[in-house]
């Protein structure tokens, strides 16, 4: 592995207790730098990979805000009028329908974790999918 110097200005006192831990370790504070961003690297990543579960308490705030658009919608034009009022619109994903803010295109969640499934808008509205606004 190929390995590359960096230095590294810490208070004193964390330079010292470092210093200390590396010493009690018997390895060096490369070493225990190393191994600490190994770990916080790794639960990063772990971490984004259960992103794509959406928080239970952004899906309460979402569909608090546009359960009744969604319900009330008659067409998929009037589904992207109501939606587009709050800021957010949809698009197909992988079978699915996700919903996006308008403003960076950041995908929230999917509709069916707000109770809307593809389905159930393709029984209500017939064939057809939302297109996204952006490619318009």
């Amino acid at each position: 592995m190929n390995k590359r110097t960096v230095t590294v200005q810490l208070p004193v006192d964390l330079a010292l207790a470092v210093h200390d831990l590396a010493t009690e370790q018997e390895g060096t504070v490369g070493k225990i730098v190393e191994d600490l961003l190994t770990a916080h690297l790794a639960a990063k990543k772990s971490r984004q990979k259960t992103r794509d579960e959406p928080d239970e308490r952004l899906i309460f705030a979402l569909q608090k805000l546009l359960f009744r658009d969604m319900a009330e919608a008659v067409d998929w034009a009037d589904l992207d009028a109501r939606l587009r009022r709050h800021g957010y619109f949809i698009k197909v994903a992988w079978g699915g329908l996700s919903l996006h803010t308008e403003t960076s295109g950041h995908k929230l969640c999917n509709t069916h974790d707000l109770g809307f499934s593809y389905a159930t808008f393709l029984r209500r509205f017939g064939p057809g999918k939302p297109k996204d606004p952006r490619q318009a």
